[in-house]
C-alpha cells in the first residue's frame, strides 16, 4: 500500500457511505497519536502526547509534510496518559469530528450560491 486510498479500509468506507465517497471535495482525515519524552531523560516519568490529523485528500508526497499536518491536541504532564484515561483527552476532538460529519456550512468557489 503506497497511500491510504489503496487500502481495504478506504474501500470499506466508500462502500458503506457511497454519498460521501461520490464527492471528492469531502475531507478525509487520518488521526494519529504519538508520545515522547521532551527532555530526553530515560528515567523521567514526564511524557507528552501529540494528537495529529493528516489530510488524505492531498497527494501522497504532501500528506505528512509539516505544513499540512494538523496538530489538534497536546497532552502534557508526568505520566499524563494511561490506557484508562486516554479517551477523556480525546473526547473534545471526537465531538468536533462528529459535528463535521453531520455537516458544516462552507464556501464553495466552484459552485454559485443557491445551487
Amino acid at each position: 500500500m503506497r497511500h491510504a486510498p489503496d487500502g481495504k479500509a478506504w474501500a470499506h468506507i466508500n462502500a458503506t457511505w457511497p454519498k460521501f465517497a461520490a464527492d471528492p471535495r469531502h475531507i478525509r482525515l487520518g488521526l494519529a497519536t504519538d508520545g515522547f519524552n521532551p527532555f530526553g531523560e530515560k528515567s523521567s516519568s514526564w511524557s507528552t502526547w501529540l494528537v495529529m490529523f493528516f489530510n488524505y485528500n492531498l497527494p501522497p508526497w504532501l500528506v505528512t509534510k509539516r505544513f499540512f499536518v494538523i496538530l489538534s491536541l497536546i497532552i502534557p504532564g508526568p505520566e499524563s496518559v494511561k490506557v484508562a484515561n486516554f479517551d477523556v483527552y480525546l473526547e473534545p476532538v471526537i465531538e468536533e469530528l462528529e459535528e463535521l460529519w453531520k455537516g458544516v456550512a462552507r464556501l464553495d468557489i466552484l459552485q454559485p450560491p443557491g445551487c
